[in-house]
């Protein structure tokens, strides 16, 4: 069984895009995407709680955002299983 990750569009201002991701239930953290270039940059993590590592996390969101840009499609949010 795989662990669900969620990503939800949270701000969007010009070229850059800010998104929280996590579980359905938390967020572990903000990345921002620049839509110009396909650049995620990370904005925050939140502090280590029980449960997977912030990092798996963000090692999953980052190669979907990437997808999404290079298919020049920004979701409000999306979920799946990893």
């Amino acid at each position: 069984m795989g662990l669900p990750i969620c990503i939800e569009k949270v701000d969007a201002a010009q070229e850059r895009l800010l998104y929280a991701f996590g579980s359905p239930e938390d967020v572990v953290g903000y990345v921002r995407l620049n839509t110009a270039t396909g650049d995620i940059e990370l904005v925050s993590l939140s502090e280590p709680a029980d449960g997977p590592d912030q990092r798996y996390y963000l090692a999953q969101v980052v190669p979907r955002l990437q997808a999404f840009h290079d298919e020049t499609r920004y979701p409000d949010t999306a979920q799946w299983t990893a």
